[in-house]
């Protein structure tokens, strides 16, 4: 994603760290696994940004979803890889998002869940509309960011080992309005909570 430096550092440094904490599936999560794969008929290639450890992917696949595992974060790539998934290192921002599994054909569908908070709001709109441009007509897509205002800059870790994450916050409108403006119909935006106070924006919406 379009992040700075120092949030792709930190998760780079604790990825296996990161992995272990985010390895229970959250049930607003898996409500959107479930919607998302229904909306595939139970079938599909999919695109996945920020794969993490694999939580997502691995659930997608049970479902009978093909995924491709992607992340900027050079230490999520090498983690899936030492767990024996292919995954690829891609900023959408910038990067070629076609299938390498399958030269030009346009994946049913886009999985972003908790990781397009890291992508700038000046970038946002640029990087829905490449996400679009890689999806079929009709496809997919999840996308979840947090729900609030401005930006914020958290931190976590220790002294030691610091971990820093630039996030962007947004309303229900201004989402809709990217997302549509970068030729997506929005058929559902639902507010999910996560930890207490974790509020997010969950979209259900398909390539225009």
């Amino acid at each position: 994603m379009s992040t700075d430096l120092d949030t792709v550092r930190s998760y780079d440094t604790v990825a296996a760290e990161y992995a272990a904490e985010a390895a229970a599936m959250p049930e607003w999560v898996a409500t959107e696994i479930d919607a998302f794969v229904t909306e595939l008929g139970g079938s599909g290639r999919v695109l996945e940004i920020g794969s993490g450890g694999g939580r997502d992917a691995l659930e997608l696949e049970k479902r009978g979803i093909s995924v491709r595992r992607t992340d900027i974060s050079r230490g999520f790539v090498e983690l899936l890889r030492e767990s024996g998934f292919e995954a690829d290192l891609l900023d959408p921002l910038t990067e070629d998002l076609a299938d390498p599994q399958r030269p030009g054909t346009p994946y049913d569908g886009i999985w972003a869940c908790a990781c397009l908070i890291h992508v700038a709001r000046e970038d946002f709109g640029t990087v829905l509309g490449r996400l679009a441009e890689a999806t079929r007509t009709g496809g997919r897509l999840h996308a979840s960011v947090r729900e609030g205002e401005g930006e914020d800059v958290s931190t976590h870790g220790s002294a030691a080992a610091p971990r820093r994450y630039v996030e962007t916050y947004w309303r229900e409108s201004a989402l809709r309005s990217a997302l549509t403006d970068a030729g997506w119909i929005v058929s559902e935006v639902r507010r999910c909570v996560g930890k207490p106070h974790d509020r997010w924006l969950s979209v259900r919406a398909s390539r225009a």
